[in-house]
C-alpha cells in the first residue's frame, strides 16, 4: 500500500508529536526528581549546619559541666555523710545538742518522703526528714534549735508545733527564799510539748538510697 504525501505529512506529525510528548514527560519526571534531590540536599545542609553549631558549643558546655560539678562538690561538702543520717546516729547527734538544756526527747522517728518531694530516684541529692517530740521550756528550746541549725553539717528545721503543758514543775516552790530572781523565773517557765521536724540531704552521686 502506497502512502501519499498527505499521509506522510500526517504520519510525520504524529511521530514528532509523540516524541515531543515523550520528551515532555521525561523532562517533567527529571525536574521532579531534581527538585526532590535539591530539597534533600537543603535538609542535609541544615542538619550539617546544626551539627557544626553544636560541635562549636562542646568546649563551652564542657566548661559549664566542670563548673557545675565543682559547685556540686562544694555544696556536698557541707552535707552529712550517709552513715550520719541513719536513725540511731542521727538521734544521737541531735541528742548532743540538748545536753546542757533541760530539753527531754520523748520520741524520734524517720519520716518517709514521697518521690514527688524527693525528686527522681536517680537524683544525687537525697532528702531525709526526722520528726522529734520533745518537752522543755521555750528558752531552752530556742537554744536547742540554734545549736541544731549551727551544726557543722547542713540541717534545717522544717516545722515547729508547740503545745503548752503548764509550769515546769514545782522547782520555784522548792527553791523558796534561797532562789534569786533569775533562778525563780527559770524555775517557773512553762514546760511545753514541742514537735520538731528536721531535714537534711545526702549526696550519693546517683547511688541507691540507704536508710
Amino acid at each position: 500500500m502506497r502512502i501519499n504525501d498527505k499521509q506522510k505529512i500526517i504520519l510525520t506529525a504524529v511521530v514528532f508529536t509523540g516524541i515531543a510528548i515523550g520528551l515532555g514527560v521525561l523532562n517533567y519526571l527529571k525536574f521532579s526528581e531534581r527538585s526532590e534531590l535539591l530539597a534533600q540536599i537543603d535538609r542535609y545542609v541544615q542538619e550539617e549546619q546544626a551539627a557544626t553549631a553544636k560541635i562549636k558549643q562542646i568546649p563551652t558546655l564542657r566548661e559549664k559541666r566542670s563548673k557545675l560539678i565543682k559547685n556540686i562538690d562544694q555544696h556536698a561538702e557541707i552535707l552529712p555523710k550517709e552513715e550520719h543520717v541513719q536513725h540511731d546516729t542521727f538521734v544521737e547527734i541531735i541528742d548532743g545538742y540538748r545536753q546542757d538544756t533541760k530539753i527531754i526527747i520523748q520520741k524520734a522517728e524517720y519520716v518517709e518522703i514521697s518521690d514527688v518531694e524527693n525528686g527522681p530516684e536517680t537524683a544525687s541529692f537525697i532528702r531525709h526528714r526526722y520528726k522529734f517530740k520533745v518537752l522543755g521550756t521555750v528558752p531552752d528550746f530556742i537554744d536547742f534549735v540554734n545549736k541544731i541549725e549551727n551544726h557543722t553539717r547542713f540541717l534545717k528545721v522544717d516545722a515547729i508545733k508547740i503545745k503548752p503543758l503548764g509550769t515546769a514543775d514545782q522547782r520555784g516552790a522548792d527553791l523558796g527564799d534561797q532562789a534569786d530572781d533569775s533562778e525563780l523565773a527559770a524555775a517557773m517557765e512553762p514546760v511545753k510539748e514541742i514537735e520538731l521536724v528536721i531535714s537534711t540531704y545526702t549526696y550519693s552521686r546517683g547511688h541507691d538510697k540507704k536508710i
